[in-house]
């Protein structure tokens, strides 16, 4: 995800990304970052409260200020992306409205969708399987996408 978003320009999205927090080498959670401000908050550790999905807290407290953020950002945006829907993030009724809200814009969305909901999902639009595999190539498919989705947007 982060190579496509450096690939259309950071100044042009919105959305999140969640990657792992790591100590010592092993994963003790995740954390939540606004791709247009940089702002980050924790998404869910192995200490805390909050509903558990394995051995992680998740904090639905803070996904909620985090789409609030996110939310101002989406009016100039061309690209939103989100990393990911998944189980943790859906414990959130904001986080599920945010996304049905983005996916009635007139605009380019990229996400990524935990493989036990992609049948929630799979009329939205185009589905890409990733594998370790397939990484390159379906980078460049779908950097390719969003190069006629962005031409296509700049002749209306």
């Amino acid at each position: 995800m982060a190579r496509l978003i450096n690939d259309v320009g950071a100044q042009q999205v919105a959305g999140l990304s969640t990657p792992e927090v790591r100590r010592r080498g092993a994963r003790v959670g995740f954390k939540m970052i606004d791709l247009a401000s940089g702002d980050e908050d924790v998404l869910a550790s192995t200490s805390g409260n909050g509903p558990m999905v394995g051995k992680y807290h998740v904090n639905v407290a803070a996904i909620d200020r985090m789409v609030e953020k996110i939310e101002r950002s989406l009016p100039s945006a061309r690209f939103v992306f989100i990393d990911e829907i998944g189980k943790m993030e859906l414990f959130s009724t904001r986080f599920k409205e945010f996304v049905d809200h983005v996916f009635s814009l007139d605009k380019t969305l990229i996400a990524v969708v935990h493989r036990r909901l992609v049948p929630d999902y799979r009329d939205k639009g185009r589905l890409f399987l990733l594998t370790r595999d397939n990484f390159d190539a379906i980078h460049m498919s779908i950097l390719s996408v969003l190069n006629l989705a962005s031409a296509e947007k700049q002749e209306k």
